[in-house]
């Protein structure tokens, strides 16, 4: 067979293809190729599948291309197989479709095991950041941020000084924690 595969019939072409002249077959590629992915494009297969199946068509003709009894209905041939790729692709994607009900049950709730190690690092970071603090201040965080009495009277009464310094003295005293966990590497992240 000469390179000049294009002037040879579709029964010269299968017949050469089936001896394993690669020019045959590529030929036989070039001439039915548009029209194999015609077929697939008519199942509305998401684009990756109907490559496949494209593909999937190619390699079944290829295996069974010596079974072909009439190479003059090669065209024919070749729907067939790629629709029948195209339905076991939608088969397939059928039956790997996930239930709504699995997916909830597969899905932990709560934080992953990285949020609670980090968490739990940044918790002993503030906590040793605290620790370091002079007492009043320390007693300051304790009653703001750990117990129940939450309002500014009720802190003022417990650790005896003024309602209205509570405020400016968290201020610094949060500029100090910042600072203290910045120097440990807890910065904020942009």
């Amino acid at each position: 067979m000469s390179n000049g595969c294009t002037q040879h019939s579709t029964t010269e072409l299968v017949e050469a293809a089936g001896r394993g002249l690669p020019q045959a077959w590529d030929e036989l590629v070039t001439r039915y190729g548009g029209f194999v992915r015609a077929v697939a494009a008519r199942y509305r297969l998401q684009e990756a599948d109907a490559a496949d199946a494209v593909q999937n068509t190619w390699l079944r003709a290829l295996e069974r291309l010596p079974s072909l009894h009439d190479p003059e209905r090669l065209g024919g041939w070749l729907a067939t197989i790629a629709s029948r790729e195209c339905l076991a692709l939608i088969r397939r994607a059928r039956r790997e479709l996930p239930d709504g009900d699995v997916a909830v049950d597969v899905a932990v709730p709560g934080p992953g095991p990285e949020t609670l190690v980090l968490a739990a690092e940044i918790r002993a970071a503030v906590g040793a950041a605290v620790a370091d603090l002079p007492a009043p201040r320390r007693e300051l965080i304790d009653h703001l941020f750990y117990r129940t009495d939450h309002g500014y009277r009720a802190v003022a009464r417990a650790l005896d000084m003024p309602t209205g310094s509570i405020g400016p003295t968290r201020g610094r005293v949060l500029a100090t924690l910042q600072s203290t966990l910045e120097s440990a590497g807890f910065g904020l992240t942009a």
